[in-house]
């Protein structure tokens, strides 16, 4: 049934607002094969509590090739922080990897230092593809280990090293396009080894040092490079971690002599201030930041400034790592038969242990979907890739609570990569809006518009309508949730009483292009650790046929038309004055037609068809009609039916093209314009129990996708799945939020046999 909703709507001039929110994409899985629906959650997060925000109302999702080109541009809604929807891969996109990027109003600002973090996928025909794609990266990575330019940083801890001051310094070693490289040397103090030097994880490491003035230092590795120590200073003070705990986090502050010193520390966790200390130091001193000051989970960052409050060190710490969701994922059954049900249970509590009502997005998938070198998850990617620069190697490991060393390696990582590049400056990254909510625009029309209200309609194919009243600068906007009852097309039309109008709509994705050009873009880096090896069997008697590649090729391209141009398109029809007449019905006459007409105009059968009350009925684009061409017999028009005369053939079968019109000329011609509305919803198919039975196969290789589970008061909720065909592993990815800042994750597997 259509609605008409009518909206006063008051645009101001958008206000200044900083970046204070980021948009976290989970696909359903990360490899996706041509021709089939991606489905992905996206979460808009505030960026300095992790909880869920409310600040903007669509999301803007764009897909992007490895070279940059978009493939996918499409809106959809986002509820309370929340949103969900699909993209269609389609046969035409190249094989090869892609980024999902997201965007909204809050978390696109201009003047702002945030790097683009896009989700990797890779897209194929089949997945099979992955084996000959994992040897060739195997065969690269060999390739650039011979080749690739090596790295080597020096990293002291807080920023300086200082003469006569004891100080840890950390190293990370690196080769290609960043992948970690296991490296062993030694640190040398005028060529005489001092100190021994080893990787810990991923390439780094780290050694403690007391620089001596008056000696040169350097790293000799085990293959012959050498690298020179950072300058050494020889005044200054020194910030040095030597504890972090649940207790709080303990600072030894240093100075080379024993003179006094002022000092002061500042703590801040996601920008916000949670403690300051000062004091004066004579040598060492050490200073304690009580954990409970610290309220969130994440990285913070630590400054210490001199006497003059002139920041002198910095060091970045990770807090809070047990404040987080706890979840438990276990299948009904460790093996399925093809076909079978299966449940999975679901439990979630928080750090005490406490049952915790929370939303869970999750995709049982088939293994060999995972795209190992992309992977990651909402932890590894809120509490740590949107804080740091620069690609992270592997993220989820510090994350994951089966690596006993993930903490020591994660204040590694912090100690390398997050070295003097701390994200949050003393006062908030402040900025332009650059996106709008809903469809935003301005009416053009040359007149007095505070005598009177100024409408546009706009509609949407299926009939729903709205009024939007433009403002005394003629800018009008139509909102969120007018956009969500009428998805796909919407089309604008202003309301005047004489013709003229023009609307100019702001296209926010031509914005996107324009201001992330500038952006760095940085996402997860994985090698690939293993693939299906045959695991996954996808032709058998029983079980699912694989077919050949093949290409289909379209004959002739045909204008497309929904309800609204398919209107146009039939006016444009009717004032091009042809018509058909019922003289014939089988194969009917089609009537004032570049000059063929079964009753032409001033002869005799025109009259007589008008005598007749025949109709003139409106000629159907692709209808079969014939045609005819009469001429006056003797040059003169007769009144006669012998006075005129055919000339040449009937013309019979003549397809009907009618007006040749694209869709923006129908639109210019009515005085309408169209947007881009919301992206059209689908449901998740999940198969009837009868399909259980039928005898077409079953090649479903994502079981399930649920990407709103609500737990119950006892934190617990259950998801049914249906095993499909397919003889392989299975995996299960449960991420969690609590809408408050807590988040959570976890895994499960299965396999089914036949």
């Amino acid at each position: 049934m259509s609605k008409l909703y009518i909206i006063l709507l008051a645009l101001t001039a958008a206000a200044s607002a900083a970046a204070q929110d980021f948009v976290y994409l989970m696909p359903s899985k990360e490899i996706a094969e041509t021709g089939e629906d991606l489905w992905f959650k996206a979460y808009l997060m505030d960026r300095r509590t992790m909880a869920l925000s409310d600040r903007s109302q669509t999301l803007y999702l764009q897909i992007r090739t490895a070279t940059d080109s978009v493939v996918w541009s499409e809106k959809y809604p986002l509820v309370g922080g929340r949103g969900n929807g699909h993209i269609y891969i389609g046969d035409e996109w190249p094989h090869g990897e892609y980024f999902m990027e997201g965007y909204a109003m809050s978390a696109f600002t201009a003047d702002t230092a945030q790097a683009l973090r896009p989700r990797r996928i890779m897209v194929l025909d089949r997945v099979s593809q992955m084996d000959s794609i994992s040897t060739q990266a195997v065969l690269n990575d060999s390739i650039q280990k011979r080749s690739a330019r090596h790295r080597f940083t020096l990293s002291p801890e807080g920023g300086n090293l200082i003469y006569n001051v004891s100080s840890v310094v950390a190293f990370k070693a690196t080769y290609g396009d960043g992948f970690p490289e296991d490296v062993e040397g030694q640190v040398l103090e005028n060529d005489r080894p001092i100190a021994e030097i080893r990787c810990l994880h991923d390439g780094m490491g780290q050694f403690a040092i007391t620089p001596q003035l008056g000696k040169e230092y350097m790293v000799k590795l085990s293959d012959g490079r050498t690298y020179d120590f950072p300058q050494i200073e020889r005044n200054g003070l020194s910030l040095r971690v030597i504890r972090n705990n649940s207790d709080g986090i303990s600072l030894l502050i240093s100075a080379p002599d024993d003179a006094s010193h002022a000092f002061s520390v500042s703590a801040k966790l996601h920008g916000i201030t949670c403690c300051n200390a000062s004091g004066t130091v004579s040598g060492q001193q050490v200073v304690r930041l009580p954990m409970e000051h610290f309220l969130f989970q994440g990285i913070a960052e630590i400054t210490l400034s001199d006497g003059a409050n002139r920041p002198v060190a910095e060091r970045l710490v990770f807090v809070r790592p047990e404040q987080r969701l706890s979840l438990t994922a276990a299948p009904n059954h460790e093996r399925y038969n093809c076909r079978d049900d299966g449940t999975v249970h679901l439990q979630v509590k928080d750090a005490d242990g406490k049952p915790v009502r929370a939303e869970l997005a999750v995709s049982i998938l088939d293994k060999a979907y995972l795209y190992q070198p992309g992977h990651e998850n909402i932890l590894s990617h809120c509490y740590l890739a949107e804080q740091i620069r620069g690609s992270i190697f592997n993220p989820t490991y510090y994350f994951d609570e089966q690596n006993a060393d993930r903490h020591a390696a994660l204040d590694l990582l912090l100690l390398t990569q997050g070295w003097r590049r701390y994200v949050w400056s003393s006062e908030p990254l402040v900025g332009q809006p650059l996106l709008p909510d809903g469809i935003a625009g301005i009416e053009t029309a040359r007149r007095d518009r505070t005598k009177g209200l100024q409408f546009i309609q706009a509609f949407s194919p299926q009939g729903d309508t709205c009024l939007v009243v433009c403002d005394t600068l003629g800018r009008f906007e139509v909102a969120p949730d007018q956009m969500t009852i009428m998805p796909g097309r919407v089309y604008l039309k202003p309301m005047l009483k004489k013709p003229g109008g023009r609307l100019i709509i702001v296209d926010p994705f031509d914005t996107i292009n324009a201001h992330r050009q500038s952006r760095l873009r940085y996402f997860p880096m994985n090698q690939i650790f293993e693939t299906h090896r045959g695991e996954r069997i996808i032709h058998s008697e029983e079980g699912t046929i694989d077919l050949n590649e093949f290409t289909v090729k379209a004959k002739s391209r045909v204008l497309f038309r929904d309800k609204v141009t398919g209107y146009l398109d039939s006016l444009a029809i009717l004032s091009s004055g042809e018509w058909v007449c019922e003289c014939q019905p089988d194969l009917p006459y089609l009537n004032d037609y570049h000059g063929y007409s079964h009753h032409p105009e001033g002869s005799p059968m025109a009259d007589w068809y008008r005598q007749k009350g025949g109709k003139r009925l409106l000629p159907k684009r692709g209808a079969s009609y014939e045609l005819i061409k009469y001429e006056p017999a003797n040059g003169r028009k007769g009144a006669g039916f012998a006075d005129w005369i055919i000339i040449g053939y009937p013309m019979r079968g003549y397809i009907y093209p009618g007006p040749q019109y694209t869709e923006d000329q129908l639109l210019k011609m009515y005085g309408m314009w169209k947007s881009q509305g919301y992206y059209p919803k689908r449901e998740f198919y999940e198969p009837d129990p009868l399909d259980r039975y039928s005898p077409t196969p079953d090649p479903r290789n994502l079981l399930q996708w649920r990407p709103a589970v609500m737990t119950d008061e006892n934190g617990e909720a259950e998801i049914p799945f249906m095993a499909s065909d397919i003889n392989t592993e299975f995996v299960g990815v449960v991420e969690a939020i609590d809408g408050g800042g807590l988040l959570g994750c976890q895994t499960f597997s299965f396999r089914v046999i036949k």
